[in-house]
């Protein structure tokens, strides 16, 4: 199975990043921040500097997460910026760094659903999938717990009134967890969109019932049966290790290496 790595998971440097990647055997990345800047808010050295790594260590970009549209709902002046400016400059990133893939979100929710403000949204996501695949670009939509698109079952409403051949899934089995879906119930709502996949787990404080991240493979997800699935419906995307805890280094290492015993167990290895 592909797998892939968010390289500011490691590192804000894409140098230490990309070297620490390729040392343990990742030679696949995904790219969301720079030198602290998110994509495609970087400065021209620093998109030099990821071309130059990319070339001399051979690896290749799985997509890029510029963290479009994720703003609240109400904020119309963000969202229009978003689509007029940020996903142009997206899809230019992207197709600098080589991947046709971009992450994309539905707004942040606040308050009471405001019906006709989420259709407007629902028409611009519609154009916006409408430009990128003019560019070749696929648009995967993330199941995000402070977004509309929480869950599988309503990252797959939105898709289908969006419906366009160019939307696809980013599925994040532990976001769903964290608003109390079931991963497999999830994952069964979007399986014939998914075409991105970010893995990471969790443990649930049995006094306090707050979340908190941990090690692939060492959470309470069972990601090894998600795994399976993804196995045997064929599928032929990158798996991202997110990690979301520190010591940033080591916690990476410890869920690549987590990842890497998941897959072994349903007889896959790391491509």
């Amino acid at each position: 199975m592909k797998v892939s790595v968010l390289t500011d998971e490691i590192s804000q440097d894409p140098i230490t990043a990309v070297e620490l990647a390729c040392d343990w055997g990742i030679r696949h990345l995904e790219i969301r921040e720079l030198f602290g800047k998110r994509v495609p808010d970087d400065d021209p050295a620093a998109r030099r500097t990821l071309l130059e790594l990319l070339e001399s260590y051979e690896v290749n970009v799985a997509a890029i997460t510029p963290g479009l549209f994720k703003v609240p709902l109400s904020d119309k002046k963000a969202i229009d910026q978003h689509f007029s400016l940020r996903l142009p400059r997206s899809i230019e990133f992207a197709k600098s760094v080589g991947t046709n893939i971009i992450i994309t979100f539905t707004p942040i929710a606040e308050g009471p659903h405001d019906e006709r403000a989420i259709e407007g949204f629902e028409g611009l996501l519609g154009r916006s999938v409408d430009i990128a695949e003019r560019e070749h670009i696929t648009l995967a939509l993330e199941n995000e717990p402070i977004c509309f698109a929480a869950t599988g079952s309503a990252t797959l409403k939105f898709a289908r009134t969006v419906n366009r051949e160019g939307l696809r899934v980013n599925w994040d089995p532990c976001n769903a967890h964290f608003v109390g879906e079931d991963i497999i119930d999830g994952y069964r709502c979007v399986r014939p969109l998914v075409s991105h996949v970010h893995l990471k787990d969790c443990v649930t404080d049995k006094r306090t019932g707050a979340k908190r991240y941990v090690a692939i493979g060492s959470g309470e997800l069972g990601l090894a049966q998600q795994l399976k699935l993804l196995k045997e419906d064929g599928y032929g995307g990158y798996v991202t290790i997110e990690t979301h805890f520190g010591p940033r280094v080591k916690g990476t290492k410890e869920c690549f290496e987590g990842l890497k015993r998941l897959l072994a167990s349903i007889g896959e290895g790391v491509q």
